[in-house]
């Protein structure tokens, strides 16, 4: 497959640059970056960016795909930050390169959280990012320390009256991770739903929080053995996702319908117009969209980290990177698992745990070879481990679009073999 194919315009004019990026490959063409950053003559140390550019988060969101050596960003970055940008306004700090005190960087960022979709809310979610970087004055050693905070809102939407002929709100809910307790008294663990969010009827939808942290850490040092490269990066928070289908009880919809993905699309209940006049409602006027029903809460952690050793002088490097995503941290192992029974075997609860909360590893192990300075060849191998769980197989039914699962009870076959060729100009 064509993995990338970008195509960069870029200009630079005394304070101000812009960049057009699209991507082209045989799945289709579309943009990436768009955007215009400005300074101030006399006060270059300030920067605004406006359009559509990478979340100032961590290192990854932020790296180009043609520097980094893995062929893919990090599972939890890839979940909770798809396709990396979004649109809004940056504003960014950072002294002089010939200032004492250029080590300093700070950037802060207002977007709309739906990645490059059409923006469909009032909500607008806070990036902000400060870094550290090593002075000029060290030699051999180049280095850096972070931290980022992300402060954001998901759009649950409700039903609103008269869309149905009951004229109540249909059962859509919020869904958060905690302690039930089943009709002998027996507590066990599951989503619950949130009546205190519960809306009355009319209600069009609520913000359901969306908040990430994260630290991370770079260093290079050139020896006689070669450049090595060290990074990491840990981010943990809240994160909710959408569950688009009313039927979450049911089993194929928990396995291929139920996801710990952050939504990157609007979050629509019908279209225009609401109403069609006169009332009562009628479908064939106002037809659904995008429309998302249940939304489950859960709080996650997951980061990487990454060795690259350069063979000597050599054009060749050697990689090792290690990195893990658990999406729902209050439960692991044998706890997850799609019904709860009592003592006596008896179905006792639906704790509408799924494969969305299965914990994922992955050690990688690379050969990366500067051909020349634009050309590159990886070969990347993954080897990537699930927690076990008491979550089943699903033969699913591809008439009907339910697609199998092999069940998380053991380690699945899910390793990865990748053969890059990069050529840049």
């Amino acid at each position: 497959m064509i993995r990338r194919g970008r195509i960069n315009l870029s200009y630079k004019k005394d304070f101000t640059s812009s960049k057009i990026s699209i991507d082209v490959s045989e799945r289709g063409v579309g943009i990436k970056d768009i955007y215009i950053k400005s300074s101030i003559q006399g006060f270059e140390a300030l920067n605004i960016t406006a359009g559509l550019f990478p979340r100032p988060f961590g290192i990854e969101p932020e790296e180009s795909s043609s520097i980094r050596y893995s062929p893919e960003r990090s599972r939890v970055i890839q979940t909770i930050l798809p396709n990396e940008r979004d649109l809004g306004l940056k504003i960014g700090f950072q002294f002089p390169e010939d200032s004492n005190l250029s080590f300093f960087r700070i950037e802060g960022a207002i977007v709309n959280g739906n990645s490059s979709a059409v923006e469909t809310n009032n909500y607008k979610d806070y990036i902000g990012r400060i870094n550290l970087l090593t002075p000029k004055s060290i030699q051999n050693i180049k280095a850096s320390v972070g931290a980022s905070y992300y402060n954001g809102k998901m759009l649950h939407i409700y039903e609103p009256v008269d869309t149905i002929a009951s004229n109540t709100n249909t059962k859509y809910y919020i869904y958060y991770f905690g302690n039930l307790t089943d009709t002998a008294g027996i507590s066990y663990k599951g989503f619950y739903i949130d009546t205190s969010k519960t809306f009355a009827s009319g209600t069009r939808g609520i913000g359901v929080e969306r908040i990430y942290y994260g630290i991370d850490g770079k260093i290079e040092v050139n020896s006689p053995f070669g450049k090595t490269e060290i990074s990491a990066e840990y981010v943990w928070g809240t994160q909710p996702s959408a569950v688009n289908n009313i039927n979450i009880e049911k089993d194929y919809v928990v396995y291929n319908e139920i996801n710990s993905f952050s939504p990157t699309g609007p979050q629509l209940g019908v279209a225009w117009p609401l109403y069609d006049q006169p009332q009562p409602y009628n479908p064939t006027m106002v037809k659904p969209t995008n429309k998302y029903h249940s939304t489950m809460v859960r709080n996650f952690n997951g980061g990487y980290v990454s060795i690259t050793q350069t063979i000597l002088e050599s054009k060749h490097k050697l990689l090792i990177k290690y990195d893990w995503y658990d999406p729902n941290t209050d439960v692991s192992d044998k706890k997850i698992k799609l019904l709860y029974f009592d003592n006596d075997g008896h179905q006792a609860g639906n704790t509408f745990l799924s494969p969305a909360d299965v914990k994922f590893s992955t050690i990688g192990i690379g050969w990366v070879w500067d051909i020349n300075p634009n050309l590159r060849f990886t070969v990347y191998y993954e080897n990537v481990t699930n927690e076990n769980t008491g979550i089943g197989s699903f033969t699913g039914n591809i008439r009907l679009g339910q697609r199998p699962s092999p069940g998380f009870e053991k380690d699945i076959k899910d390793d990865c073999l990748t053969i890059r060729l990069q050529y840049k100009f």
